[in-house]
């Protein structure tokens, strides 16, 4: 699968990886398909990677997002008032 991603790059301005989060998303439909099923698994294996080869995704350099952790935390959300009085 390598040799077919470098072929594909080649040809290409940006390089291309695939696509982990599908990829896992595809293994998880077919993995009873793997595990029960008495037919031949190189199908199965063909399937998967001509879906992997097809769901790529490019990488783009010098990018960088980092992640704010307890960003929201912080605010302070408005109080919630009552519309009526309480009772006696």
């Amino acid at each position: 699968m390598e040799e077919e991603m470098k072929v594909m790059n080649e040809n290409t301005k940006l390089d291309y990886k695939i696509n982990t989060n599908l990829s896992y998303g595809f293994l998880k439909n077919r993995i009873l398909e793997l595990l029960i099923k008495e037919a031949p698994l190189e199908s199965v294996f063909k399937e998967l990677e001509n879906l992997f080869l097809q769901n790529t995704i490019p990488i783009r350099k010098n990018r960088n997002n980092k992640r704010e952790v307890g960003k929201y935390n912080k605010r302070i959300r408005p109080k919630v008032l009552k519309n009526q009085k309480d009772a006696i």
